[in-house]
This record gives C-alpha cells, structure tokens and sequence, in this order.
C-alpha cells in the first residue's frame, strides 16, 4: 500500500474512532459512576472502528500509525493520559501484529484485547495522576476485575471487528490492494 494511502486509511479510523469515543464520553459521563465505566463504554464502538483500520491496512506501521494519529487527536483535545496509553499499546500492538498477522479471526481477537485491555487500564491508571480523577483510587481487587472485564469485553469486539472489516473487504466497499508479487502470480494463470 501506498504510504499517502496508509496515511489516509489511518487518518480516517483513527478521526472516526474519536469521534465515537467523545460521542460515548459526552453523553455517558462513565467517571460520575466508577472510575473504570468510561473506559469500558469506549471499548466498543472506538475499539471496534480502529481495529478494522488496522484490517485494512494490513501492513507493518498501520497500528502504529493508526496510533500516533490517534495520539495526536487526544493531545489535541486536552487528554493526555490517553495519548500516552494509545502510543504505549499502538506500540506493543504493532510487535504482535507483525509476528500474528493482520486479518485472521485469531489475530484480530489478539490484538484487539490486547489493545482494549491495555489502553482501558493505562488510560484510568494515568488519569489519576494527570487529571486528578474525583474518584477515590480502586483497590487491586477492583483493577483485577475491571481488568478481566476489559479483556473479555475486548475479545468480543475483536470477534465483531473481524467479522465487519472482512465483510467491508469480500463485500468490496474497500478496495483489496495486492501487491506485485501476488499480480505478477494472477498474470502467470
């Protein structure tokens, strides 16, 4: 894929999935509830959004740059403790990706909990200490059940996500790329 073209894809995953996540925050105000409830409300439809831009792309740098568009987004909006969890987990998620792949239902459900459970419980812990959440801080025994909340909650949007992107990509509503070995392997046919 074209790097303007990554660019591009990275762009529009990473302003659509901001969008939905200041949609859900806006309107849910999880942090009046409990410290973890607006980290799990974004672990839906944002989680879901950048994890098909990352299926799309489907190359080395698309979740870190999905990553550092996204981070970008946050510091913008005065956020960041979830610019430094997107860039800590975009990192992490961009070694698993490049050894478990991209599109697989298997690798998609990896690197979505990995990436839902990883920002939800960087973002809260940093919170903390960069906003001065007026929430008394939770105890371990909270971490430790909000934390196989998120990943279970991130597994099945992994599942969900793994079903659109590939619908999107056999349906063609995004246009598969191939690369010049795979054409030169078609021609020879």
């Amino acid at each position: 894929m074209v790097a303007r073209k990554k660019v591009l894809y990275a762009s529009v995953f990473s302003v659509a999935s901001f969008a939905a996540a200041a949609a859900i925050a806006t309107t849910f105000n999880g942090y009046a509830i409990n410290a973890f409830a607006d980290p799990i409300a974004n672990l839906t439809l944002p989680l879901i959004i950048l994890a098909i831009g990352i299926q799309i792309i489907n190359e080395k740098y698309g979740p870190l740059l999905i990553a550092l568009v996204s981070a970008l987004l946050y510091t913008i909006a005065f956020l960041p403790f979830l610019s430094a969890s997107l860039l800590v987990v975009g990192i992490i998620v961009e070694i698993v990706t490049r050894k478990i792949g991209y599109r697989s239902l298997s690798s998609v459900v990896t690197y979505t909990t990995i990436a839902g459970t990883g920002e939800g419980i960087l973002s809260t812990y940093l919170a903390y200490f960069m906003v001065k959440v007026p929430v008394p801080m939770p105890g371990i025994a909270d971490w430790v059940i909000f934390s196989v909340i998120m990943a279970i909650e991130s597994a099945v949007m992994g599942v969900v996500s793994f079903k659109v992107g590939n619908y999107l990509i056999k349906s063609g509503v995004i246009k598969e790329e191939k690369s010049k070995a795979q054409e030169s392997k078609v021609n020879r046919r």
